[in-house]
């Protein structure tokens, strides 16, 4: 007999596969290798993986080895070259594929793959079309070497929306004509990533003019170090503008911190009209002077500030103030000092009036959309039990929230316990990340998980992710992983240690004395890490207890109720008389 359900499972199966849509998503899950076989299987499968397999490029060998084969010479100083002339009917060939690449990336691999100008100028002179790449939208070319920086204008066309490139000074082809070929061959960029690693001041005039030919960019990419007053003022000017940022990755690149230092833009009115992200390396006292002056950007969302230099509380106050003010819309705000270009600088001591204060931050309050707050500060923050309270109950929008946990270490413990871990799991339901710097003792845990147990509704963490401890001191890992497995939701990860570039090898101290109690304290901090990876390795393990041991209860508690219930209509029925007959109560 024939099998009815196999044959509709088939059909249904042959239906959904003949969706372009799903298979396009199947593809996606393959490798290269996988992708080419899928596309020998039929003419419609064949379409869908070919588009799968050369929709991003990031090898111009296999890419220009289309046209024909590319051989290497044996002397490493020659160029690869094709192994024939390349003809029309190549190009025939090649445009088939070449249709389908929707983002090309050439990277400084590629300066091994192909050695040599040859292949670049015999694809340039043959092409028979002046777009080789018709429906390319995104074109990286962060290629290592200074001559091959021209052969990537083969690749630009209008149809470009996102570029990104490594900008290698050359005395044979200026930066500055580089610059004016971008806009004319890509006049629709609504992304423009430079990476490079020499002095903004060297290109600065340049640049501002690419900037003002680029009517449509909308997000704009630079090293540190780069965002000049000059460079503001231009992109104030662009109408589209959206996002302005800058990264501190290695392969972005570096510009000069004395670039930045008198950073006073001057604005004019309508400045900045689709403004909402803005990332800038400044002096915190100037990023004040600008938020306060006229026409500054006022529907800004996010803004990151990469603190230059340490500056004392009150001024720290003013920029807070001047934010909760003047950019009510914000929904996230990073204060950033990373030691770069001031040094981390380790001290014994901290006097008050150098610590950061609940105080200082209280203006943030106002800001009722805000749902990422980041400080990275040099010192520990000067926060107690009591203002963690009112922090997590003044700012239950928060999902990111980040309080100094990485601060250059100081020998005095922080005030801060576990306990400070409360208050967040009660008044912030969103919170996804956290990360404070603290004592894990286990002075008051005791004290600390009867209040949880205590409460109604149980206190838990809903939305956490991920716990960062940073520099957080602690001696026995078991209790820390109990308690917060009273706290944290299934899945939650801890993590602890220094993002800073270098480590403690980065830090200087002010003294002899100091640098001996800097290396002892190295000596305590590296005990310290192992323990909170134990803690996080044990954590899924008691949470996942934790909730089974809850559930238990939890129907004990049904049960027993239902035994009260019971008992008390048996006490009714024998106050009120009713003869004992052995009959059931029905509930």
């Amino acid at each position: 007999m024939p099998d009815h359900n196999s044959s509709a499972y088939g059909t249904t199966t042959q239906r959904v596969l003949a969706i372009p849509e799903i298979l396009e998503l199947v593809f996606s899950f393959l490798d290269g290798g996988e992708k080419s076989r899928c596309a020998c299987v039929c003419k419609q499968w064949s379409e869908v993986a070919l588009d799968a397999l050369w929709r991003d490029v990031d090898d111009l060998r296999r890419l220009f080895g289309l046209l024909a084969l590319i051989e290497s010479p044996l002397a490493p100083e020659d160029s690869d070259r094709f192994v024939r002339p390349i003809e029309p009917s190549d190009w025939s060939r090649f445009m088939r594929y070449a249709r389908r690449i929707r983002t090309l990336s050439v990277l400084p691999a590629d300066d091994e793959r192909i050695r040599g100008a040859h292949v670049f100028d015999e694809v340039a002179r043959t092409r028979t079309t002046f777009n080789i790449l018709p429906k390319l939208s995104t074109l990286t070319w962060t290629s290592e070497l200074r001559e091959r920086l021209r052969s990537s204008l083969m690749f630009m066309h209008e149809n470009i929306k996102h570029f990104a490139v490594k900008l290698i000074p050359s005395d044979d082809y200026p930066l500055s004509v580089y610059f004016q070929e971008i806009p004319l061959r890509m006049p629709k960029l609504s992304t423009l990533d430079l990476r490079f690693t020499f002095p903004v001041r060297d290109i600065e005039a340049n640049l501002c003019e690419l900037i003002a030919a680029l009517p449509e960019l909308q997000k704009i990419v630079l090293p540190k170090f780069t965002y000049s007053a000059k460079i503001i003022e231009q992109l104030s000017a662009s109408p589209s503008i959206r996002v302005i940022q800058f990264e501190y990755y290695e392969s972005q690149g570096s510009g000069d911190a004395s670039d930045v230092h008198n950073w006073f833009p001057v604005l004019q009115e309508g400045a900045f009209p689709s403004l909402i992200d803005l990332s800038v390396s400044v002096h915190l006292p100037h990023m004040v002077r600008f938020l306060n002056a006229e026409f500054a950007p006022s529907n800004l969302q996010c803004l990151y500030v990469h603190v230059l230099y340490i500056v004392p509380p009150y001024q720290l106050h003013e920029f807070a103030d001047s934010v909760a003010r003047i950019l009510p819309h914000l929904t996230q705000l990073h204060i950033d000092f990373v030691g770069d270009p001031s040094p981390l600088m380790f001290r014994t001591r901290l006097s008050d009036d150098d610590r950061v204060t609940l105080g200082t931050l209280r203006p943030l309050f106002k800001l009722s959309k805000l749902k990422e707050l980041v400080i990275n500060w040099d010192a520990p923050l000067a926060l107690k039990q009591s203002d963690i309270e009112e922090l997590a109950s003044n700012m239950p929008s928060l999902e990111i929230l980040f309080l100094s946990n990485e601060p250059i270490p100081c020998p005095q413990a922080p005030p801060l316990t576990l306990r400070a871990l409360i208050p967040f799991a009660q008044h912030c339901p969103k919170l996804r990340e956290l990360a404070l710097y603290l004592d894990a003792s286990t002075a008051d845990l005791d004290e600390a998980s009867r209040e949880l147990r205590a409460s109604l509704p149980p206190i838990r963490f809903r939305n956490l992710k991920k716990l960062q401890f940073g520099l957080s001191r602690i001696a026995e890992p078991e209790p820390v992983a109990l308690f917060l497995s009273q706290l944290c939701p299934p899945g939650c990860a801890v993590d602890a240690g220094v993002s800073w570039y270098g480590g403690f090898s980065a830090l200087q101290a002010e003294s002899p004395e100091d640098a001996q109690v800097l290396v002892n304290m190295w000596g305590q901090a590296s005990d310290w890490y192992p323990r909170w990876m134990e803690v996080n390795h044990m954590l899924p393990l008691l949470t996942k207890v934790r909730i089974e041991e809850s559930a238990r209860r939890r129907e004990l508690e049904r049960e027993v109720e239902d035994l009260r219930i019971r008992c008390r209509l048996y006490e009714e029925r024998v106050d009120a008389g009713i003869p004992q007959d052995g009959g059931c109560i029905a509930l």
